[in-house]
C-alpha cells in the first residue's frame, strides 16, 4: 500500500524564544472589546466548503506525485555524460509506487489512506455539526456534545498531535480565536474562529500544511440554534 510521507518540519526546542519564532506572531490572551463568540452553533453545509472536495483534489495531487516518481524511476541513466539529472519529486513515498503502473480501470489503493494531513481534516469534520462555544477571562472552549477542547488564552504548551507531539498556542488576533499547532514530525495546523461580518454566524477556518502535499483550507460557517448538541450516553461497567 503506498505511504505518503509527511516532509519534515522545523523542530522548535524549549526556550521561549524559539517557540515564539515557530508560533509566529503572538496571540493575545484577551479578547477585543466587544467581541464574543460564545453561544450554541450549528454547521450550515450548504455556506461553507465540502470537505469531501478537499479530500479528492488532495487526493488527485498524490497521484500526480506517484506517477511522477514512477516516471522519474523508469527514465534511463545518461551513459558519459555523468550522473542524471531530473526536478526532484516533491514529497518521496516510503514504498514503491507500483499500484499506479496497474491496467486501465484496476482500483488502486487510497493514498490518503495513512495521510497524516487527511487525518487531520477527517478528525476535525467528524466532530459533528454542533459546536457550543464558552468563552470566558482566562479560558476558551469549543465542546461538540461528545468531545470538548479547552484553551487558556495567551498560553504555549506540548500537545500530542498527529505523528507525534507538537507545539500549541492559542489565543486573540485581532477579531478571531486562534489555535496554532506546529508539529514537530506531522502537518503544521491552524484554526481560526471569528464572527461574520454581519455578526450572525461563526465562521471557522481550518489550514494544514507540511511538505507532504500543497497546503488545504477548509473554511465552515455556523449558525445560531436552539439545538442541543447529542451527547453520549453513560455507561455502567
Amino acid at each position: 500500500m503506498p505511504i505518503v510521507r509527511a516532509g519534515a518540519v522545523l523542530l522548535c526546542t524549549a526556550a521561549a524564544t524559539t517557540l515564539a519564532g515557530c508560533a509566529g506572531s503572538r496571540l493575545s490572551p484577551d479578547a477585543p472589546a466587544g467581541v464574543n463568540l460564545a453561544g450554541a452553533w450549528k454547521l450550515n453545509r450548504a455556506a461553507g466548503d465540502d470537505p469531501q472536495k478537499v479530500l479528492d483534489r488532495m487526493r488527485a495531487e498524490a497521484f500526480r506525485r506517484m506517477e511522477r516518481r514512477v516516471t522519474a524511476t523508469a527514465r534511463p541513466q545518461v551513459r558519459g555524460g555523468g550522473p542524471r539529472t531530473s526536478q526532484p519529486d516533491e514529497a518521496p513515498l516510503e514504498e514503491d509506487p507500483a499500484p499506479v503502473r496497474a491496467a486501465h480501470g484496476a482500483a488502486r489503493p487510497d493514498p490518503l489512506l495513512r495521510s497524516p494531513m487527511a487525518h487531520v481534516l477527517l478528525m476535525s469534520v467528524a466532530r459533528g455539526d454542533f459546536l457550543t462555544v464558552r468563552q470566558r477571562p482566562g479560558q476558551f472552549v469549543l465542546d461538540y456534545g461528545a468531545s470538548q477542547r479547552s484553551f487558556i488564552p495567551g498560553a504555549r504548551s506540548v500537545v500530542s498531535a498527529e505523528s507525534g507531539v507538537a507545539d500549541q498556542t492559542s489565543g486573540w488576533k485581532g477579531r478571531e480565536y486562534v489555535i496554532d499547532v506546529r508539529g514537530q514530525l506531522g502537518p503544521d495546523v491552524t484554526e481560526r474562529y471569528g464572527l461574520s461580518a454581519d455578526g450572525k454566524h461563526l465562521v471557522a477556518k481550518l489550514h494544514i500544511a507540511t511538505e507532504e502535499l500543497s497546503a488545504v483550507d477548509l473554511t465552515r460557517v455556523y449558525d445560531p440554534t436552539d439545538e442541543t448538541a447529542p451527547r453520549p450516553l453513560p455507561t455502567n461497567d
